[in-house]
């Protein structure tokens, strides 16, 4: 797939950073208002294969073999999700989940002029990748995803009350993904015909998505094809990159640093910070860098505008926040849900 001038904003849920080694996190889950236990609940570190549902007591316990620094996340069909952040403490007690009442449906006083048809399919390959049907990726409940296109924002909008149901055949992954956000803005084009009619025409210019996900091999034993594909979708990624720059090895990772066409030292325009084993502080010192792996994949990071600070954290598993603080493009911004891989990927 080829990008030109299309920006993507990467989103990853991070919250402060924890570590455990060995250890079991408990707790139980029930109704905040029937005060009933709720069995089936899902209870899962974002992004990773760590996770498990609760039991008909409402109970559950999840041991985390490595550290894990984002959040966990618990939900459960009907109820809103809830976000927790640990603080080192492995018992949670009880979790009330609230039952979820609200109506996401609006009042829109503009005309949706696309059909659905049209929005589906635009948003399958900007979320999905644009070669997800090659690489037999698909949503297996589309009909709970709702979709606004709104031609005086120019701006294709999407959410979802349920999970998204995603198979990944290429992959080997099932992933449960909780859209929170998806917005696809376009550039209005105006073409004037041979007959002096005038054509308008909208062309996808940048792209910004978030969520939380929970993966699950499709197969419980994972086949060698899967292997090899997952490890060539890693290296040259987003992940690979901020792990490298994290851990100080861009060159020993095949990373090359760009500038206006000039090669240039790989730490030139990064000011790296330790704050704790698994967190770094990075000062970005310019606009705009290109960034070359392996000598054939290019991609571009550039800092947003108005930014009150050019700080950005990084973490062992490749996490970076704060969210908004990159557009990319290039190679990198092709590696959408399709080529979506754990974060305790090779760790």
């Amino acid at each position: 797939m080829r990008v030109k001038k299309h920006y993507v904003f990467i989103f990853l849920l991070l919250i402060s950073l924890i570590g455990y080694t060995q250890n079991t996190i408990t707790g139980k889950i029930i109704d905040a208002e029937t005060k009933e236990p709720i069995y089936g609940a899902s209870i899962y570190f974002d992004g990773t294969t760590i996770g498990t549902i609760s039991n008909d007591s409402g109970k559950f316990q999840l041991t985390i073999k490595k550290e894990s620094d984002v959040p966990l996340i618990i939900s459960s069909l009907g109820y809103k999700s809830e976000l927790i952040q640990l603080q080192k403490q492995l018992e949670l007690g009880v979790i009330e989940l609230e039952v979820d009442r609200e109506s996401l449906e609006e009042v829109f006083l503009e005309t949706d002029p696309w059909s659905r048809e049209k929005k589906l399919n635009y948003f399958k390959e900007w979320l999905l990748g644009g070669d997800y049907t090659k690489k037999e990726c698909k949503v297996l409940n589309e009909e709970d995803i709702k979709l606004r296109f709104s031609p005086s924002s120019q701006t294709l909008t999407a959410y979802s009350e349920k999970v998204l149901l995603i198979e990944n055949k290429y992959l080997g992954y099932k992933i449960n993904y909780q859209l929170m956000d998806f917005e696809l803005k376009f550039n209005k084009r105006k073409i004037t015909q041979y007959n002096n009619d005038t054509l308008i025409e909208f062309h996808p210019n940048s792209f910004y998505y978030a969520g939380s996900s929970f993966f699950q091999e499709i197969n419980k034993d994972t086949k060698r094809k899967h292997l090899k594909r997952r490890e060539k979708i890693f290296l040259g990624s987003l992940t690979h990159f901020m792990r490298s720059l994290s851990n100080k090895k861009l060159k020993e990772n095949n990373f090359k640093i760009f500038q206006e066409g000039r090669e240039i030292p790989p730490y030139r325009y990064f000011n790296i910070d330790s704050i704790s084993n698994n967190k770094n502080k990075i000062d970005f010192l310019t606009k705009k860098i290109s960034v070359l792996y392996d000598n054939k994949y290019q991609s571009y990071i550039k800092l947003i505008d108005n930014l009150t600070s050019t700080s950005f954290y990084t973490d062992n598993l490749g996490n970076f926040y704060p969210n908004r603080y990159f557009y990319i493009s290039g190679y990198m911004s092709t590696l959408r849900i399709s080529s979506l891989l754990p974060l305790d990927y090779r760790l």
